[in-house]
């Protein structure tokens, strides 16, 4: 039976709004209530008060005894402990705005010692145990969680680990691929709103669109010249969970990205991308009470408000609630545009000596109104020039055009320690996401600027529904570690669409002309099933130790079957059935000569979906197992304690697809025999390296070229939309000013070829962001202000796709928010 889905009613004058604004303000506002109005059960209102504050510090390194003294006179906190532990150890010192528990981590780092909260809300340094490090090549008892954030990198801005999917958490100086783990601070300092702008900081990573700007659309972002789509973005190594098209950062702990090829750590992804993978951590509450209310303004008149609550309770603080609220509303930087946005999620989790337990649960709902114009791309006839871009403040999309994306997903994951080094984990999840798809389409056919626009409905549905299971643990045998994993997995997804389109009509780029919308759309009627797909996967690795794990191997391979069914939109019937399988192996090698360097190499292999040949082709139907992507990779990473980077070089061979000659005059056999091959180098840096000075960013370096084309036609040209230097830099200072800080960011592309035969291109650019933020001494305030775009330049963005579309840039924009900490 043919599952059908409503399309969602267009929100224009003639129709009810779907999104009940006062409803889910009201649900954000109770919720919070809700968690406020608990008792405190153990901590007097006084010391959560003071230990919630964000505070700076300035705060020199020296004995132990003395610092610590120092920071608990500025914090207002009592600390005992540190004259009898203190002895013969050195502090680092603390630099920059920080939370007391933040605080106190910083300043015991490297100093064998803990600081534990007691329950009149002062602290007892004690000596930290030596069996509860938290290394993969460590796994110790119920210590060893998938769940545990590994911590923070001196100047917040990144983490020292992150999760390689079935490998578990691991720190990045051990593991022999390149990852980074952007932290909720960075997010909050630049005023991220969403995953795309968060990745400008990563020159790994070119954005071909943003879902969360005024271009809409959805995210999608190309890792090392590859696609990957916001669809293929996974919750605590889970996939099918997160929000289809674009994922609000106030939800988000940690932003993971593996670059390169990874089935092997987590499988394929539902749309089968193999270029790198982005994992998302969920907010949880800590062992501090916390309680922010932040007021926001954007250009030029979007209000909003976001409410983040959490709370542990319990005799030994099991049970932890975590609740983020957010509603925006208002018109954007483009004339003409505007757009709403509501958000509520709840992160819970349970902890007992040998169990843990998690739930997430979220809402989301989005819509822009005249939202898509050129932001949807501008299509490019062969021969055309390349125009300049538009003014990107200008309204180019009929008033008429909207786009909302409506996301429901909840997921259970848990681990069982079956002893103290053997771990059993799981965890199921999934997601319904619904979107209302009315925009215009656009093609400049002739110079100077003959543009061919034409309305198009296209909703769509999917649903999916994901679990994974396993069991991982330490065996030593002498003085060799096995660290084994074994992992099961599968998702499931069913999903349909319709698709309408209408008449032509001409226009000029800089001039679009107004166009009705058409009468023919059937914006009610059921959007038909139009495909299920099921990804089922087994893999087991090993990471062996030697030489007291100063040499680490990686061993591990995945099995991949592929289904898909597709079906007839009209009739139901099903229209082709693909079943393929796969393995994809894997091999890394970490070397760390000494504490602070670390060498590495990698040969990992990636599998996309399969190709099936399309109707119009002779073979029609015949399908492929899913093709395999190769990866080699070498790099460096050096960890100087306040400041690191790393440099890698890479090769990654994909195949692609070309046409044959068929039986008979224009008649055409499609295979899988053609490849691209990608060869870069990237270099990376973060860190503080000085007590003032936050610094992120780096350059990467890369050579896509087909290598294989239809008749050799193209061989030896450049891959389109894919840029070959990618740069950006971030600086946040702490000023002399107390509480003030102040940051600017620089992101560079060089130009892109549109298509294949490289005869167009569009030309590099570079965007300047700034912005501050205000720590009130006396008040848990934080303001913040940041401009982005500052010069106001208007270019293409990025290019490529079907014909070569052309995405344009943002407009300057202003984003302003006030924090209150209570």
């Amino acid at each position: 039976m043919l599952k059908q889905r409503t399309a969602l009613q267009p929100l224009t004058a003639q129709h009810q709004p779907t999104l009940n604004r006062r409803a889910l303000a009201l649900a954000v506002h109770f919720a919070a209530a809700g968690l406020l109005a608990v008792p405190q059960l153990s901590q007097p209102a006084m010391a959560q008060s003071t230990q919630q504050q964000t505070r700076h510090y300035d705060i020199a390194s020296g004995p132990v005894s003395s610092v610590i003294n120092r920071f608990a006179a500025e914090a207002g906190v009592f600390i005992s402990g540190a004259g009898e532990l203190g002895e013969g150890r050195q502090s680092p010192g603390l630099q920059g705005q920080y939370r007391v528990d933040e605080g106190l981590e910083r300043l015991l780092a490297g100093t064998g010692l803990t600081a534990a909260r007691q329950g009149d809300g002062s602290y007892r340094l004690g000596e930290q145990a030596t069996d509860v490090e938290l290394s993969l090549m460590e796994v110790t008892g119920s210590r060893f969680s998938s769940q545990a954030l590994p911590v923070t990198y001196f100047g917040g801005q990144v983490a020292t680990g992150g999760r390689l999917g079935l490998l578990g958490n691991m720190d990045i100086m051990d593991t022999p691929f390149n990852i980074t783990s952007y932290t909720s601070e960075l997010i909050e300092s630049q005023q991220a709103r969403s995953i795309a702008d968060l990745t400008d900081n990563d020159p790994s990573i070119q954005i071909s669109t943003r879902g969360r700007g005024t271009n809409t659309g959805g995210d999608t972002f190309q890792i090392r010249g590859f696609t990957l789509f916001n669809s293929d973005i996974s919750l605590n190594g889970l996939y099918g969970v997160m929000p289809l098209n674009t994922i609000s950062m106030e939800t988000v702990e940690r932003v993971e990205i593996i670059k390169g090829p990874n089935t092997l750590l987590g499988g394929v992804s539902p749309g089968g991308r193999v270029g790198g993978a982005i994992n998302i951590v969920p907010k949880r509450a800590s062992d501090t009470p916390l309680t922010k209310i932040s007021a926001v303004y954007q250009s030029d008149s979007q209000l909003g408000t976001h409410i983040d609550t959490g709370r542990r309770f319990g005799e030994s603080s099991q049970l932890g609630v975590r609740f983020n609220g957010v509603f925006r509303e208002g018109d954007t930087a483009v004339d003409g545009q505007s757009s709403t946005l509501g958000v509520a999620s709840l992160g819970l989790d349970y902890q007992e000596d040998n169990y843990r337990l998690s739930a997430d649960l979220g809402y989301q709902k989005d819509r822009t109104d005249a939202g898509s114009g050129f932001g949807s791309g501008l299509q490019l006839r062969q021969g055309v020039e390349v125009p300049s871009a538009p003014d990107a403040s200008k309204q180019t999309a009929q008033s008429w055009e909207e786009i909302e994306n409506e996301d429901t997903y909840a997921a259970i994951q848990g681990e069982y320690d079956l002893s103290s080094n053997w771990t059993f984990y799981g965890g199921l999840g999934g997601r319904n996401n619904t979107r209302y798809n009315l925009r215009t389409n656009h093609a400049l056919i002739d110079a100077p600027s003959p543009l061919a626009s034409y309305p198009v409905y296209y909703p769509d549905y999917v649903d999916t529904m994901s679990a994974t299971s396993g069991i991982r643990g330490l065996v030593t045998t002498g003085d060799i570690t096995h660290n084994f994993n074994i992992n099961v997995s599968k998702l499931r997804e069913e999903g349909g669409y319709l698709y309408e389109s209408s008449d032509v009509s001409l226009s000029s780029l800089h001039r679009v002309g107004v166009i009705a919308l058409p009468d023919q759309f059937e914006l009610s009627r059921d959007i038909p099933k139009s495909f299920e797909r099921e990804l089922t996967s087994i893999a087991a690795a090993n990471v062996v130790g030697l030489f007291d794990e100063q040499l680490l191997i990686t061993l591990g391979a995945r099995h991949q079957n592929v289904k898909i069914e597709n079906f007839d939109t009209e009739s139901g019937s099903r229209t082709s059935l693909y079943d393929e399988s796969a393995i994809a192996p894997a091999v890394g090698i970490t070397v760390k000569p000494t504490d602070n360097i670390s060498i590495y190499g990698n040969y990992i292999e990636g599998l996309d979906l399969g190709y099936t040949a399309p109707a119009t082709a002779e073979n029609v139907g015949e399908t492929f197992p899913p093709s395999k992507t190769q990866q080699l990779e070498a790099g460096v990473k050096l960890d100087l304690g306040n400041f690191g980077g790393s440099v890698s070089a890479f090769e990654i061979r994909q195949p692609s697809t070309i046409t044959l000659p068929g039986s008979t005059d224009g008649a055409f056999i499609s295979t899988q025999d053609g490849e691209q091959r990608n060869r870069g180098v990237e270099i990376n840096v973060f860190g503080q390296p000085t007590s003032t000075l936050k610094l992120l960013g780096g350059i990467a370096y890369l050579q896509p070229t087909l290598t294989e084309t239809q008749d050799g036609v193209n061989d030896g040209n450049q891959a389109p939309g894919i840029s070959r230097w990618l740069g950006n830099i971030s600086v946040e200072w702490d000023a002399s000013i107390s509480g003030l800080s102040l940051n600017s960011s620089v992101v560079s592309s060089s130009s892109q070829y549109i298509d294949a035969s490289n005869a167009q291109e569009i030309p590099g650019w570079t965007r300047w962001d700034i912005g501050a933020g205000y720590q009130f001494d006396d008040q848990p305030i934080i303001v913040r202000a940041n401009v982005n775009n500052l010069l106001g330049k208007n270019y293409w963005e990025s290019a490529g796709g079907s014909g070569g579309r052309l995405r344009l840039s943002e407009p300057r924009s202003v984003v302003l928010s006030a924090t209150m900490e209570f």
